[in-house]
């Protein structure tokens, strides 16, 4: 009786890779039938499927987990808190309906995950501490960037919380108010700060967030169609350095202002020269 062939690595490497070539994962069943093995070998050469995919080169699928979140997360960036629906999760994921509500009992705690992934709070909030000592000009700038790089689907995200910030949406949304508080909170509390120490012009530092953040929201989730149709010359960067300067201009106190068009000069400039000339 012939003794039985040695089973090695690249023996089965070489049988997968042609089988799988451009396809979808395949299962542990479908490997060892490709390979002429047993699962139980498979194991014992590679420790695990996803060593054996990362072997052949494989593009491995995101764990359920990660699936449910990306697909929660696309639909409230589409429909808000309202159209978020556990079995469309379900649906878009490959998950299974089980898997779906175990990991998530309701609604509100789903959509409460989704912010905390796709508006990282401590993420958020630790950029704010850590340049709290900073002045404006590099914080706005700073957080503009950091809102406008962050994607359409993370934009929709931060559209639909702060919609359900104002309109206190469905029952169940509380849960994540709380969160989202929180870095805007931070954000108020910054200009306050710079609004005591005289670098900003006092005003309602809500109103003033606002003005910062609500244009480059604005131009973020529009730039898509625009640049599709032509109408932007500058670059992402450009535009929120833009929006930034012209924030900063809106708000700096009234000595820093430049003089109007048609004027000789700062308004402060002008009083005191109509003081030393009485």
């Amino acid at each position: 009786m012939a003794p039985p062939k040695r089973i090695s690595r690249e023996g089965v490497l070489a049988k997968v890779s042609a089988a799988f070539a451009g396809e979808a994962p395949p299962s542990m069943d479908e490997i060892a039938a490709a390979a002429g093995v047993s699962r139980a070998a498979l194991y014992g050469l590679f420790g695990s499927r996803s060593a054996l995919l990362e072997a052949i080169g494989a593009e491995l699928e995101p764990p359920v987990a990660d699936r449910i979140l990306a697909a929660a997360g696309e639909l409230v960036a589409e429909r808000g808190l309202g159209g978020l629906s556990l079995d469309e999760v379900a649906a878009r994921s490959s998950a299974s309906r089980a898997t779906v509500y175990r990991l998530y009992p309701g609604k509100a705690a789903l959509f409460r995950q989704v912010v905390l992934t796709y508006l990282p709070i401590e993420e958020a909030l630790g950029m704010m501490e850590g340049l709290a000592d900073r002045s404006p000009n590099e914080v706005m700038a700073a957080l503009g960037r950091g809102l406008a790089q962050s994607g359409p689907v993370r934009i929709g995200v931060l559209r639909s919380v702060m919609f359900e910030v104002v309109a206190r949406g469905e029952a169940g949304g509380e849960e994540f108010l709380d969160e989202a508080f929180r870095t805007t909170q931070v954000i108020i509390g910054y200009l306050e700060q710079q609004m005591a120490a005289g670098r900003l012009r006092r005003m309602d530092p809500v109103l003033a967030m606002q003005a910062f953040l609500a244009p480059v929201m604005l131009h973020t989730v529009s730039r898509p169609v625009m640049e599709e149709y032509g109408l932007m010359t500058m670059s992402l960067d450009e535009a929120v350095q833009e929006f930034t300067d012209a924030w900063l201009r809106a708000t700096a106190p009234p000595r820093h202002r430049r003089a109007m068009p048609g004027t000789a000069g700062p308004v402060t400039s002008r009083r005191r020269s109509g003081r030393a000339s009485r």
